[in-house]
Parts: structure tokens; sequence; C-alpha cells
């Protein structure tokens, strides 16, 4: 065992953990990979996306700072060049720190400090998606509710096509590693498009849930919902479009569907690790950016501050150096990279340069007594809503804070389902007070706001400067030198 081990860090896109059997009592997902991973490891049981949409939530996992620092308000914002990543802080120690799949950059940086990518990403790299805060609340057909009308079966799509190639790359290069008989440690961030909705899937994987009476949502629609949640029904086009019972069903057994065949997908890359000889030495780590609500108080998709839409699944894995068990403590996204730092020995140049708003849960991991992790942070400077909404969750509470609206207090302990605004309950006023001042204390929200309000409308108008012409050259176009592969390179091994 060497002190730099190999990290494989594989991530799903809009995965929520309550449909997980790790998770959820009443989980329906088939995930037999999944439930032998979190059997022998780590699971996180109190994860948090750090802003429930890809890229900001990307974003902070790479960085380990928040939105209002990293300024990637959502999914048409600029990630930054001169942030320092987690790529950066592996490489600064030796590792070779290579992507497969979704990042999800925004810019012209498309590998923040990776080596390389063997994909392209899935989305566009432009302004395209920026939606100024002005318009109002707005229905958006690109996130709408009425693309649950095709879920259930297909021949295939563009999701279906794009994680086939994130697979067969990944296990190519742990092939290629072999064949190379390289010795430097790796970082392999392997990142698919599943289960983000269209949700679509083939009978291989439909199939599987013939025998599953689908369940339908638990949580029931709120009777006087929060103002974020009347923006979001806007947004999803649910006061248009809201889905029958028959469509509920079809979309919720489809995203299983999606899940199983990730499931497998995890269940080939493990035992490629172990026919290469390269499995007890790989800490493995499974989550997804974000979750979804999936028809939970009658919501669809992400963008709230509920459960559903921020919790995250987290597991840990290599019971050579982590020490299998549950833990309740809050982590988010963000501690990834200050964790991931220490893990591949770049502690020093994570404290140096890295951001103090996150902290890493390295300790919890190894079950040592000197971890003090607790605590998650949320900032939504989004599109689907009209202002800022941020969200602490720290022991049993989470508060939430939205910018002209009401705030919000659960127990998250007695009350897992946030049915109950402990807001206004006089015996909560000094948790309130302490968890407001942590979440509003730490920076001026009002100035972030008109940054973030000001930025939106200059990305628009650049945007549609960039449309006109040729368009951006942004989008990464990852480079195969046919001419050395295979048995034609110089000094290429032809076995291992």
């Amino acid at each position: 065992m060497t002190d730099k081990p190999n990290i494989l860090f594989v991530q799903a896109d809009q995965l929520t953990a309550f449909v997980l059997s790790m998770y959820g009592k009443d989980a329906q997902a088939k995930t037999p990979n999944l439930d032998a991973l979190a059997a022998n490891g780590v699971v996180m049981e109190n994860a948090y996306s750090n802003s429930p949409i890809c890229c900001p939530a990307r974003a902070s996992q790479f960085t380990g700072r928040l939105p209002s620092t990293h300024e990637v308000w959502g999914n048409g914002a600029e990630f930054r060049a001169e942030l320092p990543t987690v790529a950066h802080f592996l490489r600064s120690s030796g590792y070779e720190c290579v992507v497969s799949g979704k990042c999800h950059f925004i810019g012209p940086d498309q590998l923040h400090g990776f080596d390389r990518r063997l994909t392209t990403d899935m989305y566009p790299s432009g302004f395209d998606w920026t939606i100024p805060w002005s318009l109002g609340p707005i229905h958006r057909e690109g996130t709408s509710v009425k693309k649950l009308a095709v879920s259930g079966l297909c021949k295939t799509n563009n999701q279906l096509l794009y994680d086939a190639e994130v697979q067969f790359r990944s296990l190519e290069y742990f092939q290629t590693r072999v064949l190379e008989q390289k010795d430097q440690p790796w970082f392999l961030h392997i990142s698919y498009t599943q289960p983000h909705e269209a949700y679509q899937s083939v009978p291989e994987f439909w199939e599987r849930y013939d025998d599953v009476d689908i369940a339908l949502p638990r949580i029931p629609k709120d009777a006087q919902p929060h103002p974020t949640t009347e923006w979001l029904h806007i947004h999803h086009g649910i006061d248009q479009a809201p889905p029958n019972e028959e469509t509920i069903i079809a979309s919720r057994r489809a995203y299983y569907a999606m899940i199983s065949h990730l499931d497998d997908y995890l269940g080939e890359l493990i035992a490629e690790l172990k026919h290469l000889d390269l499995y007890d030495d790989t800490v493995i780590v499974f989550t997804s950016d974000h979750g979804d609500m999936l028809g939970e108080r009658g919501m669809w998709f992400k963008r709230s501050f509920y459960e559903g839409s921020m919790q995250v699944p987290m597991i840990w894995h290599n019971p050579k150096r982590i020490k299998p068990g549950r833990r309740s403590e809050c982590v988010s996204l963000a501690d990834l990279c200050p964790t991931f730092a220490e893990l591949g020995g770049a502690k020093e140049m994570s404290d140096k340069y890295g951001s103090d708003q996150s902290a890493s849960f390295l300790g919890l991991l190894m079950d040592s007594s000197d971890s003090t992790k607790d605590e998650a942070i949320a900032e939504y400077y989004g599109p689907g809503v009209i202002e800022p909404w941020l969200a602490i969750r720290q022991g049993d509470y989470k508060y939430v804070w939205t910018r002209n609206a009401p705030e919000l207090l659960f127990n998250m302990v007695d009350d897992q389902d946030e049915q109950t605004d402990l807001s206004n309950d006089s015996a909560y006023a000094d948790i309130k007070a302490r968890l407001k001042q942590r979440l509003l204390g730490r920076y001026d929200v009002e100035a972030v706001t008109q940054r973030a309000v000001s930025e939106k409308e200059t990305r628009a108008f650049l945007h549609d400067a960039l449309s006109t012409n040729d368009g951006y050259h942004w989008d990464y176009q990852p480079f195969f030198d046919a001419t050395q592969q295979y048995v034609r390179g110089v000094n290429k091994p032809a076995t291992a």
C-alpha cells in the first residue's frame, strides 16, 4: 500500500439520495453494486450539494468554495481559470488528473488543472443558459415538466450515447495505465449524465422493474408553498402541465432504470480495477452533483433547498484505508476538495491556496477523534428563483433564508420531511439566531446579490454578441493521436 492511493471519483447527475437503499427505507432503485460499495465503505448520511444545480455545485466541489466566492451563479456563468482546484493540488503532489465525462465548465478553460479529458462535455461551454433575474419568474421549455411526457422506454438517446462513451474511455484509461506501467498515482473523475431528465431507458433496465409496484410521491404538495416553490412551479411549468399519475409512475420507473444502468457501469469499473490489480490501492468515491424532487411536494427536478434536491448520496470505499460504517455528521461537495487534497498528500498546498469555506473530513473517514466537521452551507443564485436563497444544515437543524421572503427552520431528526417550520417558535429562537448569524454573517449578501444580478445581465449581452458569425470556440475537443496507439507507438508494450 503506497502513501498516495489512486482516487476514483464517480459522479452521477441529479441522483437523489432517498431512492437508494442505504438512504431510504422505502427506496425502490435496484443497485446491487452501490449496495455492496456502501456495505464495505463509509456512507455519509448527511451530504449536501452547495448549490442544487450543475455548474455551481461542480465548481464548489472542485474549488472548495461557495457560489458567492467562485461566482458560478448558474449554468451560464464562467468558472474562472485563476481559481485553484483539487486537480491543481493533486498535480502538485505528483498525481495525473484525468476526466472522463461531464464537468459542465463554462468558459474557455475546459480543464481547470486536469491533465486531460477523455471525452468532450455534455453541455455547451458558453453563456447560453444565462437567465437575467429582471425577467421575473418565467417558464423555460428546456427545464419544463412537459418533458415528463416522454418518460419511459426509448431505443437510444443522447444521454445513453454519452454515458457509453464515458464508460468506454474510463475502462480504456485503466487498461492503458497498466500497459504503460506507470508508477504515478492517478485521480480519475468519471462523471455520467444519467439519471438527469428526460427520464428514459432501454428494455434491459426498464424490465428490471416489472415486479415493482412503483410508489407515488409520499410527501404531499404544500398547502401554502414558500415563494421559492411558487417560482419553481412557474419555471418548471408545473402550474401549466401538472403530471398525472400515469406520467409520474413512468417517470419514476425510468429514473430508477437509469440508476440501475449506472449501477451496472459501476460494477464494470470495480471488476476492471480488480482484474488489473488496481483495486486494493484505489479509493473509490461515489456521489452526485445534486438531487431531484421526483414529484415529492409536487415538485420536480432540482433548484430547491428541500432534501430531495439538496441532499446527495456519498460513499467512500477502501477498506485498507477507510474504516467502514455510517457517519451522521454534515458535509458538503465543497469539502471534497480539501479531503481529496489531504488524502493525496497535498494538504499544505490546499491549506495555502484553497478556501476556508470548506474543510477536510478525512478524520471522519478514518474515524479519528480530531475531526469536528458537521456543517453544510448552500447558496443559490441561479435560474428558477428571482431572489437568492441560502441554507445551512448544522447538527440536527436546517435554516433557510431567502431575500425578501419568509425564513424557515426545520429539525431534520424529528421532522425529516420538513413539514413543520420552527422559525417563529420562541423555543427555537436561539438556534435560529445562531444559524442565521453563521449563514449571513460571512459576507455582505446585498453586495453579492447586486454583483450576481449585474453579471447575469452582462453575460446575456455577451452571449448575444458571441453567437454572431462563427459563434463560440470553447467546447472541448478531445485529441487522440491514432498513429501512436496500440503497437504503433514508440516503445509501446503490447501486453502487461
